[in-house]
């Protein structure tokens, strides 16, 4: 008799177990039993196999089906879902106090939370994210629903409530206490689920809005449950010269978080488009990730973030879409926006040269399809601590898989293939032009999450129906416009008075320390 929860599958398996090199497990049965991988043979020996486990079955896949494992997202803003694709008109600090703060503000109507977070699971699910490391809101309720959807419908997740004291609209907004004690109850709340595809993770939003005190005792609480950590670092100029002008004690934005206690081998901080190598270094001795987000950095950095040279600098690097400035919930989409941010580097290089004549020093930074995948799988996995459970197909690892169809013809799929087309070169079509209606199944620990257009687990621990979900209107109200004038960080002269005072007064007003005056200059603390 077949063990229980074991199953089977024949085919072709593509993964990148070595960044630059994408590996195919040809005509190999793979055996999956309480959701993880416990045996990959040849296919000659699939008799024999199906004999020792029992199995009544072995599922082969068809020509042009192939496995590759599910993507993991390591930077969505989960309330922001609600617009994404719309506010790309603005930078960064005024994005987020025109479009971010009053959408997230939103998401304290239970009722409309719950509807939002089980369409925004779905649709990461349906594009292939069997993992995604969310930032909820400021409120605690709204995030124990994001966590229950995660639960209800089978997505594995990294969770955080975010937490911020300081520079942001008086409804959204904490004091230091009450977002301490907010925090602690979600890490609790989730911990006590005792549901392993679910953590906890402590979400200071960047520094900016966040008091010493506050990133302070939310680094107590991480290290009290062991929990990740995430935020963002050096992503614009705008949010970079803020930092300077609240902190000018500190050389850099990496020197505030380790001073505060949030550089841990569990912390996954978003852009770091303009970290420096001193920085970089820093993070990589500490364990900490960035999560590499192309499309949001295009469109609300001011800089491209250079993969290759922090690998090579030691930095755990993985992919994020950071939806919404990330315009796109696609994985697929991420992965391509990088490989385009790597060519960008290398035309600016050219560029800045004045030549015609690209160096070997100008290619350093470009990646193909190839490294793109290991940043939406291993190295996502080594982000999240997860490298041990998920990102290939090795025996011993969760069974996170997507399986995908090429054989899609004419306007029914997104691409096309042709007389002669092996799999290799089918497989790397999918990875540049295909998108969810290749995908038609996905796999989260071994169950089957999604098959075709159903969500197989939608429907349980259900508190209301479906058509009741269903009626909920989706969309906010229209995001007011800031009250105050806005000033761009990003392009003010260093001297601006009023600048300084704009945003560090405010910062003041709520607890912030006040910089030091310009006759005695502070002395730059880098703390490592």
């Amino acid at each position: 008799m077949a063990a229980e929860n074991t199953f089977a599958f024949r085919g072709t398996y593509y993964h990148t177990p070595t960044y630059g090199s994408l590996d195919a497990l040809r005509d190999v049965v793979l055996i999956v039993q309480e959701g993880k991988i416990v045996r990959i043979a040849n296919g000659h020996e699939e008799t024999a196999v199906q004999a020792e486990f029992g199995l009544a079955e072995v599922r082969r896949l068809k020509a042009g089906q192939y496995f590759v494992p599910g993507f993991i997202d390591t930077h969505v803003h989960a309330p922001q879902y609600l617009f994404t694709g719309t506010g790309t008109d603005v930078p960064l600090m005024e994005w987020l106090r025109k479009y971010t703060f009053p959408a997230e503000c939103s998401f304290q109507d239970l009722e409309a939370a719950r509807h939002r977070y089980l369409l925004l699971v779905k649709r990461f699910l349906a594009n292939g994210t069997t993992t995604a490391m969310y930032y909820g809101s400021l409120h605690l309720q709204p995030n124990l629903v994001l966590v229950d959807s995660i639960e209800r419908l089978g997505q594995r997740g990294v969770v955080g409530k975010v937490n911020m004291d300081r520079l942001s609209s008086d409804d959204y907004i904490e004091n230091t206490a009450d977002g301490l004690r907010d925090a602690e109850k979600f890490v609790t709340y989730t911990m006590g689920k005792k549901c392993s595809r679910i953590q906890p993770c402590i979400t200071p939003r960047f520094i900016p809005t966040c008091t010493p005190e506050l990133m302070k005792g939310l680094a107590e609480i991480a290290q009290k449950y062991g929990c990740h950590i995430q935020s963002h670092i050096s992503e614009c100029c705008g949010e970079v010269n803020c930092v300077r002008e609240m902190h000018p004690e500190y050389a850099s934005d990496a020197a505030v978080f380790e001073e505060m206690g949030l550089l841990t081998s569990r912390t996954v901080m978003a852009h770091g488009t303009l970290l420096t190598d001193d920085d970089i270094r820093h993070l990589a001795r500490r364990g900490t990730a960035v999560s590499h987000c192309p499309l949001s950095n295009f469109f609300l950095g001011d800089a491209f973030f250079k993969v290759n040279h922090a690998l090579s600098l030691g930095l755990k690097v993985g992919l994020g879409t950071d939806v919404a400035g990330g315009i796109s919930p696609s994985m697929l989409s991420a992965q391509r926006m990088a490989v385009v941010n790597s060519r960008c580097i290398r035309a600016h290089k050219l560029a800045v040269s004045g030549g015609t004549t690209v160096t070997p020093e100008m290619e350093k930074d470009v990646i193909t399809f190839k490294e793109a995948l290991w940043l939406a799988t291993v190295g996502g996995a080594q982000a999240l601590d997860m490298a041990d459970i998920v990102g290939t197909f090795e025996v011993g690892k969760e069974f996170d898989a997507l399986l995908v169809d090429t054989n899609l013809s004419g306007t029914s799929g997104p691409f096309d293939v042709f007389e002669g087309e092996d799999d290799d070169q089918r497989f790397e079509k999918f990875i540049n032009l295909g998108d969810d209606r290749n995908l038609i199944e996905v796999y989260v620990q071994g169950v089957c999450v999604k098959r075709g257009d159903e969500f197989l687990l939608d429907g349980s621990n259900v508190t209301k129906s479906a058509e009741e979900d269903s009626d909920r209107v989706m969309s906010a109200p229209t995001p007011a416009e800031p009250e105050t004038a806005y000033v761009d960080l990003a392009h003010r002269a260093d001297s601006s008075d009023e600048a300084a005072s704009l945003d560090v007064g405010a910062a003041a007003e709520d607890g912030a320390p006040a910089p030091e005056s310009e006759s005695e200059p502070p002395t730059k603390r880098l703390r490592y």
